[in-house]
């Protein structure tokens, strides 16, 4: 009897992607019965391009009322920019919805309110459009309300998978897959795709290396013992120290020529995207020019005064440090086509700087986009920002000091409440003096540290706010207290460096300030740490000029001087006109990061920074114009650094290069507009270089010379065996060449 035929499984069926998460739909399943209503929605089909049939009769029975629904096309998957989404809608003509900018998965964008009953749906995306798109209809006024409470949880949650993601050589793209390149020393070739540079990551990251140990034995195993010592050579890829310095740089445009335009990354071209409108917007909470910063000058048929959102007001204040007193032609206009219409971009000119220059520094000042019009005008653009201003002074004020804050506009509209709030994140602390609310409040400091201070305002179904960050200072520390940067009471205090990493006593320096400091009679006084002499220097500057005295600055220099004395991280400070409660007040307020008061000194320290520091002292702001080249400058300098170490440069982002203009020179060159940086880094000590192996003989050996034979072995083996890129460094090795 022949074994019964098992019957051959099912074919799986095709899977598509599942549905991403919408927040709406999680918040409104968590509701309670009363809600059900307000809270019900509809999922529909979608197969192929047809959207199945459906009709809302299952509502209207439960609940006795036809809905008037809102769609919400949300996204299955990252849709690319410039997709335009075309949906049936029964008995009337299409719908079109165009997505100039995309969508990423998970996000979503609402149908226009009143679309009828939708048949189909169309993207131009391979495919079914089931794997692109998925359509939901909130049924209710609660539905409408939570998806848009929902909405910025779904972008945050698909960003920060995406940001996660950038770790990834798979997943990352421009910069981010750069910065995957240069931890393998892989760099992109000019105009290289993401696509083939990827390739060649992938390739390196597989790459198998000869190791250390392997060819380490490979070579004593072709010399053999010398001298009756086994194994002679040695193989050591211990890297040096580097200790580096970071300049951040923004490459921007030095002119835009008549009808170009740049964003706020310096992307110049004549159809550039708009960036995104305001979802709300008042004409009440609108802010006049300051005088100060520019001129108004309204073109005929343009409302007098000048009004601006703050946003604007502060981009046009950052211009005056540029262009003193440009002109403003243009401001809030409700009939306008741009974002004049909500206040949010000016037309600028100047009485004696060009067009092209003005456009080009306003685009320096942060307007996020610029456009020199064919007419001679500068467009300048902000992205939304705040609604409501805020004066708060410098943002600073000692403990029980008192100022005064107050919104802008100063006199709100009609109608509208005002109230503040206080954030207390960290140690600083405070309170209204009097009630909280009103176009202006008194601010009262009760303890040292950082508040943030937030003024609502409220108009009808308006809501607009302003945050800000006030540091309250201390007037005195208490004698045995100790007080932090961001004001905590008795914090640990800095941590020592790790065994092994101290800093190398070249990268100190020397503090002399002999008009306001005595440093007593050990000359090693003088010497510390680069961020220790800067944060002294702010201190002297804050001792009030009619003090009697000099501040005196003593360093433990025993042999049981604390961890952070021993790295010149440490200092001890007294002043004969000041109480020492005052003098750690003063040292908190310089910056330092620890501030002891304690044994009749103030004790100050400092955290850990890079000891370099890399300046263009040709830019201001740290803005280098396209087609600029400016010298860098390095401190300490390689004659300060002697033998003790070696200078090199790096630079990334793409939109800077570097060239050596001289002999001993390093510059930057702007190539194109967006971020750039420059490091310096010295390498400190006799170890190697990242990518270098130095070989030597065991200690055994020393005073050993190696015959010129054995030599030429060694260096022939190395030849052959190295790893591909790897440089071996053979001067350690006696006898012959290097």
């Amino acid at each position: 009897m022949s074994a019964p035929t098992v019957p051959a499984a099912p074919a799986a069926p095709e899977v598509t992607p599942g549905p991403p998460r919408l927040a709406a739909a999680d918040m409104a399943a968590r509701l309670t019965a009363p809600f059900a209503r307000g809270a019900d929605r509809l999922p529909l089909v979608v197969r192929g391009t047809a959207v199945a049939p459906y009709d809302f009769q299952l509502h209207t029975a439960q609940f006795g009322v036809t809905p008037r629904p809102l769609y919400i096309l949300q996204a299955r998957q990252d849709v690319p920019a410039g997709t335009t989404v075309t949906l049936g809608v029964r008995g009337g003509p299409a719908l079109s919805l165009p997505l100039a900018d995309g969508l990423t998965a998970g996000t979503s964008v609402p149908l226009p309110d009143g679309t009828g009953i939708l048949t189909g749906i169309q993207s131009g995306l391979a495919g079914p459009q089931e794997d692109w798109w998925r359509l939901t209809a909130f049924l209710g006024t609660m539905g409408r309300l939570l998806w848009a409470v929902g909405w910025e949880r779904d972008h945050l949650r698909r960003q920060l998978t995406r940001t996660v993601a950038q770790r990834s050589v798979a997943h990352a793209y421009g910069a981010h897959l750069d910065r995957n390149g240069a931890g393998l020393g892989v760099v992109r070739a000019p105009g290289e795709t993401d696509d083939a540079y990827r390739r060649r990551l992938t390739v390196a990251r597989r790459w198998t290396l000869p190791t250390p140990a392997g060819l380490t034995a490979a070579l004593n195993d072709a010399v053999g013992p010398l001298d009756g010592v086994a194994d002679p050579l040695v193989l050591d890829d211990t890297d040096a120290e580097l200790r580096r310095g970071l300049l951040p740089l923004r490459v921007a445009p030095l002119d835009l020529p008549p009808g170009q335009s740049v964003d706020l990354l310096g992307t110049i071209g004549t159809d550039l995207p708009r960036p995104p409108v305001e979802e709300v917007f008042h004409p009440g909470l609108l802010v006049a020019l300051s005088p100060h910063a520019a001129e108004s000058r309204p073109l005929p048929g343009t409302p007098d005064p000048l009004l601006v959102q703050p946003v604007v007001s502060a981009a046009i204040a950052r211009l005056n440090l540029f262009a003193s007193r440009s002109v403003v032609h243009a401001g809030y206009d409700p009939t306008a086509a741009d974002a004049r219409a909500t206040g949010r971009a000016v037309l600028l000119s100047h009485d004696t700087i060009p067009a092209s220059r003005i456009a080009a520094l306003a685009h320096w000042s942060g307007f996020d986009l610029v456009t020199h019009r064919p007419d001679g005008l500068v467009y300048a653009e902000c992205a939304p920002g705040e609604l409501l201003g805020m004066e708060t002074g410098d943002g600073t004020l000692p403990v029980d000091g008192t100022t005064t804050l107050s919104v802008r506009p100063l006199t709100p509209p009609p109608g509208s409440l005002v109230r503040w709030y206080l954030l207390r994140g960290g140690a600083g602390r405070g309170e209204f003096v009097g009630p909280a609310e009103g176009a202006s409040v008194d601010f009262r400091g009760k303890a040292a540290g950082r508040i943030v201070v937030v003024a609502e305002l409220r108009l009808a179904g308006l809501t607009a706010s302003a945050t800000r960050e006030l540091v309250i200072r201390p007037v005195t520390v208490a004698d045995n207290t100790a007080i932090g940067a961001d004001g905590t009471l008795d914090p640990d205090p800095p941590s020592p460096m790790p065994p092994g990493e101290g800093l190398h006593p070249v990268f100190l320096v020397r503090h002399d300030d002999p008009a306001h400091a005595e440093y007593g009679t050990d000359a090693e006084t003088h010497r510390m740490r680069r961020e220790v002499a800067e944060h002294l220097d702010g201190l002297i500057a804050l001792v009030p000029p009619a003090t009697t005295g000099k501040l005196a600055v003593r360093r433990d220099l025993s042999a049981t001087a604390s961890p952070l004395a021993k790295e010149a991280r440490e200092l001890r400070l007294s002043h004969p006109g000041l109480p020492l409660g005052t003098l750690g007040a003063l040292a908190h307020r310089a910056g330092f990061s620890y501030v002891r008061v304690a044994g009749g000194v103030v004790t100050v320290s400092q955290e850990h920074q890079d000891p370099v520091r890399v300046t263009a002292p040709g830019l201001f702001r740290d803005i280098l114009p396209i087609g600029t080249t400016v010298p860098l400058t390095v401190t300490p300098s390689p004659a300060e650094i002697g033998a003790a170490g070696v200078l090199g440069w790096s630079t990334g982002d793409g939109a800077a290069a570097l060239l050596t203009t001289a002999p001993g020179t390093m510059s930057v060159r702007g190539e194109h507009g967006g971020p750039a940086w420059v490091q310096a880094a010295y390498r400190v000590g006799d170890k190697t270089g990242p990518y270098q192996l130095t070989v030597r003989l065991r200690p055994e050996l020393t005073g050993h010379t190696l015959p010129p034979a054995t030599r030429s072995l060694i260096i022939q083996l190395l030849d052959d065996l190295r790893p591909l890129g790897v440089e071996v460094v053979t001067r350690l090795l006696p006898g012959g060449n290097p």
